[in-house]
């Protein structure tokens, strides 16, 4: 999910305890958005950021031991340790949760296993948990603004809407790859329309995009797109840009080769991810007339 939905979700679960466990709320708060820290990892590059991102920050053992660490530490210094480790590794676990049924994938057992998991349940940013909870977390400031320190109705009541939301979700997810046609490779959510999913599959030298509903069964077909990565395979094979990009997603490849002058410009993109029209992971590459590599940008 987005750091802005991660932190409405952490002010909101945190919220009863507030009045009466100070060091558990605060605790909930901040591992809510602490695994988001690895965004820094962009001052180390593009290429850094792509391999510690959704990692290390995101393992379950290391969201454990940071919590152990951090309580003892805190105990040190007169807080009450107990509370906050706990709510540390609540905010943790509930983060690396809804970042496990997003699209991207995590390494949830780092340093046990370097693969990434993912359930594609739902997208970053969806529409309908963002709308709630901020509009959970309005009603609980307007309710603190009224003295209601300790009324935790309106955090109850959104907790159990997002449980529900969830294994919606992940029923409709479920059922959309049992409708999607044959040789489907990607069904990632839309980030507006909760039985809507956008679907790929590799047909030859093509990619057969289209938009499924999970209620129906009902597929539409969109243009589709060439693929050219057979051509420019040697090429391909010195840029680690394009190898990482295809490590996280089987949809990544060569959609458009342009001539500029007496050479050529290839667009790589993840033919995944269509919400928004998002330029995530685009690769361009300029090519001189004997196919060297001239220039590269890579938009991450």
């Amino acid at each position: 999910m987005d750091i802005l939905t991660h932190a409405a979700i952490g002010f909101i679960a945190a919220s009863p305890f507030a009045a009466n466990s100070p060091e558990l709320a605060g605790g909930i708060v901040l591992g809510s958005v602490l695994p988001d820290l690895d965004t820094f990892s962009r001052v180390f590059g593009k290429r850094a950021f792509l391999k510690w991102h959704q990692t290390w920050t995101h393992s379950m053992p290391l969201a454990l031991g940071l919590s152990a660490i951090l309580a003892v530490c805190s105990a040190s210094v007169g807080w009450n340790g107990v509370q906050l480790g706990m709510g540390i590794f609540v905010g943790m676990l509930g983060h690396i949760l809804l970042d496990y049924s997003n699209t991207l994938g995590i390494a949830l057992l780092k340093p046990f296993s370097h693969r990434r998991f993912c359930l594609e349940w739902v997208f970053f940013i969806d529409a309908t948990v963002l709308i709630v909870t901020l509009l959970t977390t309005a009603v609980i400031l307007w309710n603190w603004n009224q003295g209601q320190l300790e009324n935790y109705r309106a955090s109850l009541a959104c907790g159990i809407f997002l449980i529900v939301y969830w294994l919606v979700k992940g029923a409709l997810r479920n059922r959309a790859g049992r409708l999607a046609p044959a040789g489907t490779i990607s069904l990632l959510p839309s980030a507006f329309i909760p039985w809507k999913f956008l679907g790929a599959k590799i047909e030859g030298v093509q990619a057969s995009l289209f938009h499924l509903n999970a209620f129906t069964g009902a597929t539409q077909p969109k243009p589709s797109v060439p693929i050219h990565d057979a051509t420019f395979k040697s090429m391909l094979a010195q840029l680690p840009e394009f190898k990482m990009m295809q490590e996280l997603s089987p949809a990544y490849h060569v959609v458009d080769v342009a001539t500029e002058g007496t050479g050529k410009r290839l667009l790589c993109r993840d033919l995944r991810t269509r919400n928004f029209s998002t330029s995530f992971g685009d690769l361009t590459v300029w090519l001189n007339d004997t196919n060297q590599i001239t220039k590269v940008h890579f938009h991450v």
